[in-house]
């Protein structure tokens, strides 16, 4: 996102925004993102300055014509003397996106019920209808809105946002009495998404990925190595221009095996990259990643040693040291993986975020717990 943010097609909007890029291993950022409700990356708030209410939020990466679009909007909210109902309920959704989902879900549908058709940002209030359902884990509703949706929407940015939280929906929530039926009509939907020029890069990894999951969820491994094979074909046509898309289409690639495939597969551009990137401990743990996945487990400890060397924030040595603690479990050190995951409580215990905090910490415990520390 940013080459994008950096484009000189968006000149024609100084003087109206200031921009603010926050870091989320930053201590002194963990007011803001607690008050915003900020727990996944990239999502973008526009705030208005004069109360500090936020008038448009967005998850998720977008393509410069939408990043336009997203900014107008905030900036209508922001000026205008008065709005629409329907307008007024999309920026009440907004509002409430990232801290209230459920309330965030009544605001979103009363925008579309006071709309009139030819409303045009019905498929927006549609798409984040959809994600906000998802973010309040209202599976089975999620799904059902997307596959009703989606199929009617132009194919823009709008119908990716809604296929792809429809299609993790439906992921998360198998099995479920209800699961085969939404499959057959999102997963259409998801193909779809990959044929379009439109579907933006984060939109096409998620697509892949849940095609994948769903294949795994019928038991259908030659499927999802297909998809799996497709994504990384995909991924190495990539010629990148930044070390922010190298690390992206590395972090892809690791999702990619994740799921399923061999790790080797991966590894000879996770190590080039790292060698791109020498000051970058996120490009280390993903070499480690792969090598602890491959069963190389010197070499997996190796990176994490590497990457901890590199100054990560107290999220990212958490990450690194669980890994190397697998590892050195994996090797059957048992007592210094012990050793390591406590080291990595400490990290994890001044990660800013209180949410990531709080996950990461639960996290560690019960790894501890398991190897009977």
């Amino acid at each position: 996102m940013r080459v994008t943010l950096a484009d000189a097609g968006l000149a024609r909007y100084a003087g109206q925004f200031v921009w603010l890029e926050l870091n989320y291993d930053k201590p002194a950022n963990a007011e803001f993102l607690k008050k915003f409700g900020a727990y996944a990356t990239p999502t973008f708030f526009i705030i208005d300055p004069r109360d500090e209410k936020i008038v448009a939020t967005q998850t998720g990466a977008m393509s410069l014509t939408d990043l336009g679009h997203f900014l107008d909007r905030g900036a209508s909210a922001v000026v205008a003397k008065t709005q629409t109902p329907a307008d007024a309920a999309l920026t009440r959704g907004d509002a409430l996106f990232t801290t209230k989902p459920d309330e965030a879900v009544t605001a979103y549908q009363e925008a579309i019920r006071l709309s009139p058709a030819s409303w045009p940002r019905r498929e927006l209030a549609e798409a984040s209808l959809t994600v906000a359902l998802q973010n309040s884990q209202q599976w089975q509703r999620c799904a059902e809105t997307a596959s009703t949706e989606a199929g009617h929407m132009s194919r823009s940015e709008a119908f990716g946002r809604t296929v792809v939280a429809g299609m993790w929906c439906m992921v998360s929530a198998h099995p479920a009495p209800w699961w085969e039926t939404e499959a057959a009509k999102l997963e259409p939907l998801a193909k779809e998404g990959l044929s379009l020029p439109s579907t933006v890069r984060d939109h096409r990894d998620e697509l892949y990925r849940t095609l994948m999951y769903l294949s795994l969820d019928r038991k259908d491994e030659r499927a999802a190595a297909k998809w799996g094979d497709l994504w990384l074909k995909e991924l190495d046509a990539i010629n990148p221009i930044s070390d922010e898309q190298r690390s992206a289409i590395d972090i892809a690639r690791v999702e990619d095996i994740q799921v399923f495939g061999d790790p080797n597969r991966v590894l000879p551009a996770l190590i080039a990259s790292e060698r791109a990137m020498p000051d970058n401990w996120n490009a280390s743990l993903r070499v480690a990643q792969m090598e602890d996945a491959a069963k190389n487990y010197d070499a997996a400890i190796a990176a994490c040693d590497r990457g901890l060397a590199r100054h990560p924030g107290p999220g990212g040595s958490a990450w690194l040291l669980v890994t190397k603690a697998d590892a050195l479990q994996e090797k059957g050190n048992k007592v210094e993986a012990r050793r390591v995951l406590g080291d990595a409580l400490e990290a994890a215990k001044g990660i800013p975020n209180e949410r990531s905090r709080e996950n990461n910490v639960n996290r560690i415990k019960q790894l501890l717990q398991q190897s009977g520390g």
